[in-house]
């Protein structure tokens, strides 16, 4: 019996590994939806006021972002969105410009505040790009904001974390495009109007996934960073719950599958019956070693 059971608990670690991994994903809170802010219920082309034509969202899922794009960071310097996509590191990409009196600052709490809930690193892990789409905007004004924003945040190498840069019509124009993110100059309130989301990219500047609102949710954040690397970052208890969960754009949240619950009760299954076998085996063993020891009483047991 014990060569048939020892190719199981050679596997056993392994096994409880993943059974851990399953029941710490079980014991967490949800992934719960984005939001549900303005920005996330699209509005018919034909109800918006027409300084709003064309403002909207148009999903480029899978498409990527041209890495010869030049843009110039918070110091002055020429820069191309190629130099941080280095095939390790996902990248959080976000639009919006520096002075916006309103959704802009919105949009930069949320990213913020989930950037400091999230057990990913900021430089280690992923980095995060900020272009401004008002060509007269200045890197000044974009160290500016850069220095707000990250002083009081934990980021493994400030060249490494989260990037603020400016550019020229032209390249703004072409990102924008690239991404779908739809935005305009509305005269009469001499502000852009844009939406509010973030783009996030793999290591290669791939679009995996649009997170739209101004409430960005952990779990969601991190699963999509996660996902976004190939499993390159991110905990076992996330690259085995990427193999569960089902992303609905919809909602803008990672759900449950039926295949992930059969996934999750397989593995439950087998991780209880490990443990059952290995704790006979035990047993067994203790009551072997107990023979073997006291040998006469043993005998003297058996004869009574």
């Amino acid at each position: 019996m014990n060569r048939t059971i020892k190719p199981v608990l050679t596997r056993l670690p392994r096994v409880l590994a993943c059974a851990a991994a399953v029941l710490l994903g079980l014991s967490a809170p949800s992934v719960s939806a984005q939001s549900s802010s303005p920005q996330d219920v699209p509005v018919p082309s034909e109800t918006k006021p027409a300084q709003l034509q064309g403002v909207d969202m148009d999903y480029h899922l899978g498409a990527k972002v041209s890495p010869e794009l030049v843009f110039t960071d918070s110091n002055g310097n020429r820069v191309k969105l190629g130099d941080y996509f280095d095939g390790e590191r996902p990248v959080v990409l976000q639009l919006g410009y520096y002075e916006c009196p309103m959704l802009c600052g919105l949009v930069f709490q949320g990213l913020h505040k989930v950037i400091g809930e999230t057990s990913l690193v900021l430089g280690d892990d992923y980095r995060v790009i900020t272009v401004s789409i008002d060509p007269a905007e200045q890197p000044s004004l974009a160290k500016m904001k850069r220095q707000t924003l990250t002083q009081d945040m934990k980021i493994a190498d400030g060249t490494e974390g989260w990037h603020f840069m400016v550019g020229e019509s032209h390249m703004i124009e072409r990102l924008a495009d690239e991404v779908g993110f739809g935005f305009k100059w509305v005269r009469e309130q001499q502000q852009f109007a844009h939406p509010a989301v973030i783009v996030i990219l793999s290591p290669d500047g791939t679009i995996t996934r649009y997170l739209s609102g101004i409430d960005y949710k952990e779990q969601t954040f991190r699963m999509s960073l996660v996902e976004a690397s190939e499993g390159k970052v991110g905990t076992l208890t996330d690259q085995f719950l990427l193999t569960c969960l089902h992303y609905d754009p919809a909602l803008g949240t990672y759900s449950m599958t039926a295949m992930g619950i059969m996934r999750i009760g397989g593995a439950l299954t087998v991780a209880l019956l490990i443990v059952v076998i290995g704790a006979f085996l035990w047993r067994d063993h203790r009551r072997r070693a107990r023979t073997q020891t006291h040998p006469a009483a043993h005998a003297a047991a058996h004869q009574g």
